[in-house]
């Protein structure tokens, strides 16, 4: 479609109407009016026009450089319908995690998350000595590593729950460092997700924002916790990343199952994009092999041309060289026997 085209279109009609006649939104036909430098009618435009009142119309402007002449509009395609695999396994995951919550003790902590608190006393402890030897020594000593907070706890009795769900649905821990960004491995398949503080710009000092976790370093610097948490899963399923977010109704502990289900729903949804990957790949060397004996044969063809073309010039060339060899015969018995320079 060309710039005036596009231009008429969007003044004879609303641009709601006329997306959904592209099969788009109409914030993804306004793109498109912008990125042609196509102006067309503002807010409030047709309601006046109905009613009467006076309404400015603009005009198309020359096209710049740089912006394109014509364009292909496509319609949104339609979201791919629901994995049935995936939903039965979501449905099973969450039946059978129904009854785990959030531990309310750090004595019932999943083996991994323990590990995390483990880890921390043995750091205070290397630190607090490497501080004490260097206090002598040197001008400079490292910083002591603060207690965990209650933010620190919460996240890791969260994470402890969502591991004992994932386990008990039949998935397996694969990584699981400190900073909440864990995988998982579903069936054949690793799942990343993440399960940390929900940040936000915060307007206290800086020393302020960071008493709110023992390990500010894992977090951009400048931002602090919102006081919620937030759980996602960062592996491309199906066009979507589901994530969730604590709010002051909802905690994660209520969306265990939820979650927990999602987690194991994305065995079957990667198994279908592996297939369908493999099958795309199966049709692009096939069609590189079709690609491939079609230049087979045009080459086999276009020597046999080229060989039938020299033997066509041989041909030529002998009937030629046989020509001359009669004309020289005639001559021969019309003239008799012709002296050339000192030879007969």
């Amino acid at each position: 479609m060309s710039r005036e085209e596009l231009f008429a279109l969007v003044w004879q009609r609303p641009m709601s109407r006329l997306a959904e006649e592209f099969g788009i939104s109409g914030n993804g036909l306004a793109k498109i009016c912008d990125r042609m430098d196509v102006p067309y009618p503002p807010r409030g435009y047709w309601a006046k026009r109905e009613a009467g009142k006076p309404v400015v119309a603009f005009k198309l402007p020359p096209r710049r450089d740089g912006i394109p002449q014509v364009t292909d509009i496509y319609p949104t395609p339609a979201k791919p319908a629901p994995l049935q695999e995936a939903e039965r396994s979501a449905t099973a995951a969450a039946a059978k995690v129904e009854a785990i919550g959030v531990p309310d003790s750090l004595d019932d902590l999943h083996p991994r998350v323990k590990a995390w608190i483990a880890e921390h006393k043995k750091q205070q402890k290397e630190r607090e000595q490497e501080s004490r030897r260097r206090r002598h020594e040197s001008w400079w000593t490292p910083r002591l590593l603060p207690d965990l907070t209650i933010r620190d706890l919460y996240r890791f009795r969260v994470t402890s729950a969502i591991f004992t769900g994932v386990e008990k649905a039949g998935g397996r821990i694969e990584q699981s460092p400190m900073t909440g960004r864990v995988t998982f491995k579903i069936a054949s398949h690793l799942v990343e997700c993440s399960i940390v503080e929900k940040l936000v710009k915060s307007l206290k000092p800086r020393d302020e924002t960071r008493t709110w976790t023992a390990y500010p370093d894992h977090h951009q610097s400048g931002l602090g916790s919102s006081g919620f948490l937030r759980v996602s899963i960062t592996t491309y399923l199906d066009g979507r990343q589901p994530q969730w977010i604590e709010s002051q109704k909802t905690k994660i502990g209520d969306l265990l199952s939820e979650i927990v289900g999602t987690i194991m729903a994305a065995g079957p949804i990667l198994d279908q994009q592996q297939r369908e990957r493999e099958e795309r790949e199966k049709r692009h060397r096939e069609a590189e092999a079709r690609r491939y004996e079609a230049r087979r044969l045009r080459e086999i063809d276009d020597k046999r041309w080229n060989k039938l073309r020299e033997l066509a010039a041989d041909l030529e060339q002998r009937d030629g060289l046989l020509m001359f060899l009669a004309e020289v015969e005639k001559r021969a018995l019309d003239e008799g026997d012709v002296s050339v320079g000192d030879r007969n």
